[in-house]
């Protein structure tokens, strides 16, 4: 009830901000932008599809059969995450500081759409995400991860990133037993790091 009641009141902003802050698309898949102008947000995101269609077809047909929006949405997303009603992958993207690492942060992004496409596609065959399940299934989504990023990096390179993008088990848990007060105060706390973050950007840029 209290899921249904939630979307009920969520869903108008929802919408509002599904058509208010779309920016075009990669391959089908709308892209959302809260900011609305953060840098090489499209261009990062054209550049990780090229990288999955060429690097590993079978995992970038997952992603387009799974993922139907890219948004880009701060609020209570340290990292990233899977919103099952929207088939949404939703990220706290951080731009590349210039042109030229576009590339490094695309490889990031496709590797995070992978995990979560790997959610989408286990909601998609009802296997439940609950307190019996869902260790399993993060460390799957982490696996398919670096599946991924074997085929496109070499052993040195894999090696680095695997140290930043693997399961942590521990931080998980501490997410995990958070109350809806807990959950609600970190979110505001991540939003206004992020504001801060994008303020100081934009203070670069301009300087």
């Amino acid at each position: 009830m209290a899921n249904i009641l939630t979307r009920v009141l969520v869903w108008p902003y929802e919408q509002w901000f599904l058509r208010a802050r779309a920016v075009g698309e990669v391959e089908g898949i709308g892209l959302v932008d809260y900011p609305r102008n953060t840098p090489y947000f499209r261009e990062t995101f054209a550049t990780a599809f090229d990288i999955l269609r060429q690097g590993d077809p079978r995992r970038h047909k997952r992603v387009l059969t799974h993922v139907r929006r890219i948004m880009n949405f701060p609020m209570g997303y340290s990292g990233a995450g899977y919103i099952q009603h929207l088939k949404a992958y939703a990220t706290s993207f951080q731009s590349p500081p210039t042109e030229a690492g576009i590339r490094k942060e695309a490889i990031l992004q496709a590797s995070m759409l992978i995990h979560e496409a790997t959610h989408g596609f286990l909601y998609s065959r009802k296997i439940p995400y609950d307190a019996r399940t869902r260790e399993q299934i993060e460390q799957l989504c982490s696996t398919e991860e670096h599946r991924f990023l074997s085929r496109i990096l070499t052993p040195e390179s894999l090696a680095k990133v695997k140290t930043i993008r693997r399961y942590h088990p521990e931080l998980y848990r501490k997410r995990w037993s958070w109350s809806l007060c807990q959950r609600v105060s970190e979110a505001f706390r991540y939003t206004k790091q992020e504001e801060a973050h994008k303020k100081q950007q934009d203070a670069t840029q301009n300087t």
